[in-house]
């Protein structure tokens, strides 16, 4: 039976050797599909969401590892590590942005009320010693705030950090990014 196999197997790869390919196959390919280049290329807003992804997966690591552990305070020098290794910000940016949108909220008492309230449960799970296990719940409330300066950022990329401040800035004024309170 294997001598058969064999036989045949070896009297196929002689006939194709001898016979060549179909014709048509030689040719080559004349026209060759290709995807359009702007499904390629993201845009500013796509790419600060991707980004903002990946900082929420390395939350999400971090915050098992915390729970698996039952040290809740790696979260805190976790979470600016994981800002400037994924977005490459300096320690306390991202509460740059929020004193930004603060200062540009100054005459929405609503707004103000929800800053209000989100400081009062930080201090109140600091006081219990429990802010560890919130604390990407209470920070991820910025996260739009962040995707806003990501955007600006990758639009503009020849720009300075004082200048996409000023940028994120107007966004603020404009209403283009909100706190997400939880």
């Amino acid at each position: 039976m294997r001598l058969l196999i064999l036989l045949n197997v070896l009297t196929l790869f002689v006939l194709v050797s001898l016979t060549g390919c179909d014709p048509a196959m030689r040719q080559p390919i004349m026209e060759v599909v290709t995807p359009p280049s702007d499904s390629l290329e993201m845009d500013p807003l796509e790419k600060a969401q991707e980004a903002m992804a990946r900082v929420n997966e390395r939350r999400t690591e971090t915050y098992q590892t915390a729970e698996e552990t039952g040290d809740f305070s790696i979260v805190f020098t976790a979470s600016e590590n994981i800002f400037k290794e994924e977005l490459g910000f300096r320690k306390g940016f991202w509460v740059d942005l929020v004193d930004i949108y603060r200062q540009e909220n100054l005459d929405n008492p609503e707004q103000l009320e929800g800053l209000d309230n989100l400081q009062d449960a930080f201090t109140e799970k600091l006081e219990d010693d429990t802010l560890g296990m919130f604390y990407f719940t209470y920070i991820g409330a910025f996260d739009e705030l962040i995707v806003e300066y990501l955007r600006l950022s990758f639009e503009s990329p020849g720009k300075s950090e004082e200048e996409l401040l000023a940028l994120f800035r107007e966004s603020v004024r404009d209403e283009k990014a909100s706190v997400m309170f939880p």
